[in-house]
């Protein structure tokens, strides 16, 4: 008959014995192992110390389902493979000779020898049977290799003998036919049905991840932004780097086009099949990461919007191999950078520098020629013989975003606006101030919340930066040009509305600015009057960025200030007319201790990247008063600010190994 092959012998018998010792006294002897070394509730606890300490981006060598029979306490369910990870993993037993996951020395006869020698026999049948039969010679061998380990095991454990006992039953006890077909599909089929459980949580595991939230997937204005997106001359070469790199920065200047260039890049990929992730961490490739489909993440800004953001950097370096190797293969990482801050020395060794990586808007081959410019201009309906030969060629490298500008609102300034564009812009801020004071504010209001707006949050009272409720912010900032503080919340936002596409975008529900620096003008505009203000309110990564001493005129005040007018407004500023630099200069004693108490406040904050890479601090008034402040404080409040919970090696390792 056909099925004869498949008939029980002598030979599948003793398969079947030898499934039945390994399934049997085998495990159990492990068991009773684990259980003198560690008691359940405390194995528990010790296993989710384990995990807990597990490298960050390294996957948990047990499965979640296993996870959870040992946090079940009942150790009758514990398989040889979740006994042998335990013994080895949150046990105390030391090594044998050759080390955990190698075959033992035949003459180490030690309890981790042993386990590794069950771990390897199991290993040998479980789904690697070549035959369903066992020749008698094998058998015997076999036998007495797994009687000698479980006798070796229990006579550790203490005098009992039930294991090695059992062991000897099963040599030759009688066996039904039927159940000899049973160990030996347990053998043939139980590796395989831990496979397919193990590759499903996988697969759980990606779908409860892949629940990306629903700002991180909204590309709606990107779409909306590519009716007037050019592909430039150089823009193949661009799409080219992309297509052959893991992940590329774009750098350039603000309103150069970096962002657009990248998105407009990722919808491109989008069409062969990609799936677009706008993310704001670089921590999130590894949170929303697909290892089975390609993605593309789009980062703006990803090393800081002011400056560099040292504590970004450190972070970005951590993720170095995660960038050059993506899980997926054909997954893209685009990111943008302003020029200023790639060009920082910490940059100079970093992986994020390699030629080959980076896009240089402003380079001589990929920066806009004169027809580039014509044709955005034409994207954006304006007319291309408004500006010279001469004009285009000194035209300022914001050209794109100017081009956006120009069409809504600064076509009034001519040729002048594509050459000089900050000047023109603070000129329309100064009018707007004196005849348009509801619509100045709101645009201050908005910068002083972090380039965030809404009627809500106007209306909460809860947004709050350093512990300063917007409240108390807006009636500070009103004041200073006379706008009732009782003024509506919804007034404010009706006005931001009349400016959206000239100084202002909405997205969703809030308000920001048209671009990034819009929010920087605006600053200045108000800061370079307002500066006590801007001391007090500004976040840490703008004081660090944009708050400068006028060093000569800092050590010449320090000897003149009680000369000096006390009211911070009447500084005069350099001509608006000629100001590029953004930055606000302070000179005056008062303002200088002002910062040092400032810098000391945002050290309590934390942001130790921020103040100790200031080089306000080195002003010897900044410092007096940042140390002024500083001996004020207890030993414990010091510790508290200084030491605990602050990751000031992180400082140390970027300083020292970058600076």
């Amino acid at each position: 008959m056909a099925t004869s092959n498949y008939d029980s012998t002598s030979e599948t018998t003793n398969l079947a014995r030898i499934a039945r010792i390994i399934l049997g006294p085998c495990t159990d002897v492990l068991r009773a192992v684990l259980k003198k070394e560690m008691p359940p509730a405390t194995l528990s606890q010790n296993l989710k110390t384990f995990l807990a300490n597990l490298p960050r981006h390294k996957k948990p060598p047990i499965s979640k389902t296993q996870q959870h029979i040992v946090y079940g306490g009942n150790f009758s369910h514990f398989d040889t493979t979740l006994l042998y990870f335990l013994l080895r993993n949150i046990c105390s037993i030391p090594e044998h000779r050759l080390k955990w996951g190698n075959k033992p020395s035949p003459t180490d006869r030690s309890v981790s020898a042993n386990i590794e020698r069950i771990r390897l026999i199991r290993n040998d049948y479980y789904g690697h049977v070549a035959s369903f039969s066992l020749p008698d010679p094998n058998f015997i061998n076999q036998w007495n290799d797994l009687f000698v380990i479980v006798k070796e095991l229990e006579s550790n454990i203490g005098s009992s003998t039930d294991h090695q006992d059992a062991v000897t039953r099963l040599k030759s006890c009688s066996m039904d036919p039927k159940v000899d077909q049973n160990f030996i599909d347990k053998l043939l089929v139980v590796e395989k049905l831990q496979e397919t459980v193990e590759n499903l949580e996988q697969k759980i595991e990606v779908l409860e991840n892949a629940r990306v939230p629903f700002a991180i997937k909204n590309i709606s204005e990107w779409k909306e932004n590519e009716k007037v997106f050019l592909e430039t001359h150089s823009f193949p070469s661009m799409l080219n780097k992309v297509r052959a790199q893991s992940y590329v920065t774009f750098v350039g200047v603000p309103g150069s086009g970096k962002t657009a260039t990248a998105r407009h890049i990722a919808l491109k990929l989008q069409n062969k099949g990609y799936e677009i992730l706008n993310i704001k961490d670089i921590k999130d490739i590894e949170t929303y990461c697909d290892p089975y489909n390609p993605q593309v993440f789009v980062i703006d800004d990803v090393l800081g919007k002011f400056g560099l953001d040292n504590a970004a950097f450190s972070l970005l370096s951590r993720y170095e191999d995660t960038l050059v190797n993506p899980t997926m293969s054909k997954t893209k990482v685009l990111m943008t950078c302003r020029e200023t801050v790639y060009k920082h020395e910490t940059l100079a060794e970093s992986f994020l520098c390699k030629e080959d990586n980076v896009v240089l808007l402003h380079g001589n081959e990929l920066a806009l020629n004169d027809q580039d410019k014509r044709d955005l201009m034409t994207k954006y309906q304006l007319d291309t013989n408004i500006l010279s030969q001469e004009d285009l060629a000194s035209s300022s490298h914001m050209f794109p975003l100017l081009c956006k500008l120009f069409s809504t609102r600064y076509s009034i300034y001519g040729p002048k606006f594509f050459i000089l564009p900050i000047p023109c812009i603070l000129n329309e801020l100064n009018g707007m101030k004196t005849l348009y004071k509801l619509q100045y504010a709101s645009l201050v209001l908005l910068m002083a919340n972090q380039n965030k707006l809404s009627e809500e949050i106007l209306e909460s009272g809860n947004s709050t930066y350093n512990g300063n409720i917007i409240s108390e912010k807006k009636c500070r900032f009103l004041k200073e040009f006379k706008v009732k503080t009782n003024t509506e919340s919804f007034e404010f936002i009706d006005a931001l509305s009349e400016m959206e596409g000239t100084y202002t975008k909405k997205c969703e529900s809030e308000f920001t600015f048209i671009h990034d620096s819009m929010f920087e003008i605006v600053a200045y505009h108000f800061g370079h009057r307002c500066r006590k203000l801007m001391l007090q309110y500004m976040s840490s990564d703008y004081i660090a960025n944009y708050i400068k001493v006028n060093t000569f005129d800092a050590h010449k005040m320090e000897g003149e200030s009680k000369i000096m007018p006390k009211d911070d407004q009447q500084h005069k500023p350099e001509a608006e007319t000629n100001v590029i630099d953004l930055s606000i200069k302070l000179t005056e004693n008062t303002l200088l201790q002002m910062l040092g108490e400032r810098l000391f406040k945002d050290v309590e904050n934390k942001e130790i990247f921020n103040v100790f890479g200031n080089e306000a601090l080195k002003v010897q008034s900044v410092l007096q008063a940042f140390m002024k402040v500083m001996r004020t404080k207890s030993y414990s409040e010091l510790y508290s600010i200084f030491l605990e919970n602050l990751k000031i090696h992180d400082y140390m390792s970027t300083t020292f190994n970058h600076g």
